[in-house]
Order: C-alpha cells, then structure tokens, then sequence
C-alpha cells in the first residue's frame, strides 16, 4: 500500500490494491496507485508498506514518481464473434483512462474488412465500457476474419490512436473478473439455414411389412362366437410428435457417430413411425 503524508505527517492520500484491466492473468492484483494534488510548496513523504506487515531484504518494491502522464488502454472482449448472414453482433470495449487522462474516446472498427462496418460511438470522460455494433452484408466468410477495434482521443494537443487488446472476460474465485488477453479479434459469418453433408450414408431400407388387423374373437353370453375384422380399441400413441422428432434427431446423431448399425437404425426408426 502506498501512503503520502505532508512534514507533519497528516495524510494527504492513501491507496492499497488499485484495479488494473491490463493485470491479464495476473490474479493478484495488488499493485497501488495514487494521484494527489499537493495542498502547498513543502516535503511530503512517500510510505510503501506491506498490509500483512511483512519485510526484509526479500520484498522489493518499483515505485514511479512523477507528474500526471494521462494516456489509455483498451480492451475488446469477446475475442470471437458469430454473426449470422447479414446479422449484427455486438462487443463491448473497455478503457482504461491512466492518470486521471478524462478526454473523450472515439472507437471505430479500424481497417474493416469488406462487409464489415460498425458505427462510431464516443466515450464521454466519465464513461469507461461501450458496446459496439458490428454488422455484416456477407451471407457466409469460409474462413473467420480478423477485426481491429482502435480507439482515438486527443491528449496534450497530439492526436493518439490506441489499438483494442482482445480479450475473454474471466472470473476468479466467484468474486474477481479479469479481462484475459487472446491472440486476434475473428468474426465468423454463418448462414444459418445451411446443412452440412451428412457424415454417413445409410444402406437401402429394408421393405416395411403392412400392418394387417387380425381377426378378433368374441365368446357371446348364448355360446356362439362372433368374428370381426378389426380391433375396435384404439391404443393411444406412445409419444408426442415433439418426443418423436427430438428421438429421431437423437438416433440420427448416434448413427453418424457409428455406434448403430443401418438395421438397428431403421428398426429404431420404424418404432418411432409407429409410435405417433
């Protein structure tokens, strides 16, 4: 933790484990940081400590003193994004304003590939998470295509443009979240009414036998016996058509994966057919 105390030694700030979004996988975020504005000309002093009171020779500790340096950090999270063909995604974007750096940001998709845009959005001073809207005109990319998300802002009269880091959002322990850096930003367009060829072709079904209605015989209270053609008593159906249709969908799923045979398969099938 750091402390800064006046000559008198009346503290003027204080701070112990300052949130840093470019920690990454750094689970132990337990780096301070301060900025102050000093209240006169004077000494002060600057206190480094460790809050479980432990020293020595072996904690060292880097400690930068200097005038504010405002500048800041991006990051782009998910680092993956499936659109749909001529569908809308949407990211959200961090920054991280180094500091007390309050200017606005202005993100853009940087460079967008063919069939790729998304409409500007700016972060106000107070503003640190944004989502940003990505749209495609493609029906379908075979391959995903990179993205870069960049942000831009004015700092001491320069112009600064800053890259997006992409990133998957992580938890720790059930409490602490942390953006965790990915190689490269890919968008992935799919038609969603494609099939894929199926991973396995069936053999000729074998022919279905007809179903006949055997004779059904009834002993009277006289003594004679009566024949009729058909069972008059319906039996109800075994399964809805919901229940049939995710069965099949399950059966062809294990027959592609190999583990039924094309005549358990079409026997499976045939009880299905019947059981409406």
């Amino acid at each position: 933790m750091i402390q800064l105390a006046d000559a008198a030694g009346n503290l003027v700030a204080f701070n112990d484990d300052h949130e840093d979004l470019a920690a990454g996988l750094n689970t132990h975020q337990a780096d301070s940081w301060l900025m102050a504005r000093l209240p006169a000309d004077g000494e002060y002093y600057v206190h480094i400590g460790d809050t479980a009171r432990h020293g020595g020779e072996e904690f060292a500790y880097r400690l930068r003193l200097s005038a504010p340096q405002p500048d800041f950090d991006l990051r782009v999270v998910p680092s993956s994004l499936g659109l749909r063909s001529r569908g809308t995604g949407a990211l959200t974007v961090y920054a991280q304003r180094k500091d007390g750096f309050s200017g606005p940001i202005t993100l853009t998709l940087n460079d967008a590939p063919a069939g790729f845009s998304a409409a500007t959005i700016t972060l106000g001073g107070t503003q640190n998470v944004a989502q940003l809207s990505i749209k495609t005109t493609l029906t379908a990319t075979p391959e995903p295509v990179v993205l870069t998300v960049a942000g831009s802002a004015k700092i001491g009269g320069q112009d600064v443009l800053r890259e997006a880091v992409p990133a998957e959002d992580r938890m720790q322990a059930f409490l602490w979240r942390h953006l965790v850096p990915a190689g490269d930003l890919k968008a992935l367009v799919f038609d969603p009414s494609y099939r894929p060829p199926p991973k396995r072709i069936a053999g000729a079904r074998p022919p279905t036998l007809p179903v006949i209605n055997a004779p059904v015989s009834t002993n009277t209270l006289d003594g004679t016996n009566t024949v009729s053609g058909t069972n008059a008593v319906a039996t109800p159906p075994r399964f809805t058509r919901q229940q049939v249709a995710a069965r099949t969908r399950e059966i062809k799923r294990l027959f592609d994966e190999g583990m039924f045979t094309d005549e358990f398969y079409y026997e499976k099938l045939a009880e299905l057919e019947t059981a409406e």
